[in-house]
């Protein structure tokens, strides 16, 4: 190659800082065949064209979307319209699924933060009545079980449920007591797991909205039973009617602490808004 053509080529340092990729990264490209550079001097300096710039691009992105290298390697060789189409066609479907996947965790951090920070803040066994708007669920299958003996099959199957429907895992997580169990003082049993999710297009059920008597208090899931006694005879004494569900939510989880009894939960029930 001539020494004019070889001063409109890049060297391997220029071209590792534009295409923000290190040096062993293309030397290494270069020795399985997925990227070579334009020219490889005599001495094995490697120089890069201009043009190469959007090449190594596209390897970088299909790299990124988990792309095996015998696959990228393939279309490197393959240089047809028609396998250009395919394969952006199906990489810009499994971008799709990743994004799709990002926003979910996105979702469910900024719902675990705001829990988080309320159940930070909230005072402990201080009755509240509260307004709220109608809000999204994810719920389980109904079945009906003390909270400390869910069996695994139930969990299993929730998780599954949400992995199915794009729920990621690690929202603030908790029960559903029905109005039937809440009028009869069962309420160490639950008839749902439940997600609090940020999101409706993650939810396939809601808590509807309107007029709520709330109370927050440590310990677990099946230390719940006080928190509901105080609100049921606080509705009680104030001629309250309770007319929907009972719903829990672990504000303080283990990110916050491992120590379940200084975790905190938020009890709910709604009542009738007059």
């Amino acid at each position: 190659m001539q020494k004019e053509k070889r001063d409109d080529l890049l060297k391997i340092s220029e071209f590792s800082e534009i295409a923000e990729m290190s040096r062993k990264g293309l030397i290494f490209y270069d020795n399985i065949g997925v990227f070579s550079p334009e020219y490889t001097a005599p001495n094995g300096y490697r120089y890069y064209s201009h043009e190469q710039i959007y090449l190594i691009s596209v390897v970088n992105m299909l790299k990124e979307l988990d792309t095996p290298l015998q696959q990228i390697k393939a279309y490197m060789q393959d240089d047809t319209s028609e396998s250009a189409v395919d394969l952006l066609e199906k990489q810009g479907s499994k971008l799709q699924q990743k994004i799709e996947h990002l926003l979910g965790i996105q979702d469910m951090l900024q719902i675990k933060l705001k829990r988080l920070k309320i159940g930070m803040e909230m005072e402990l066994s201080k009755i509240r009545i509260v307004e709220q708007e109608e809000l999204p669920l994810f719920i389980s299958e109904p079945f009906q079980a003390s909270k400390d003996r869910v069996s695994d099959e139930i969990w299993i199957d929730f998780y599954r449920k949400c992995k199915a429907h794009g729920v990621i895992f690690g929202y603030p997580e908790g029960f559903m007591v029905s109005h039937e169990n809440l009028c009869a003082e069962k309420t160490h049993l639950a008839s749902h797991i439940i997600c609090h999710v940020g999101n409706w297009k993650y939810a396939n059920a809601s808590m509807p909205a309107g007029k709520y008597l709330t109370v927050c208090g440590q310990g677990r899931f099946d230390d719940t039973e006080p928190l509901y006694r105080v609100l049921l005879d606080y509705a009680r004494k104030q001629g309250y009617t309770i007319i929907g569900h009972g719903y829990e939510e672990r504000l303080v989880d283990e990110i916050a602490s491992k120590n379940k009894n200084v975790q905190r939960i938020e009890v709910k029930i709604q009542i009738d808004g007059e």
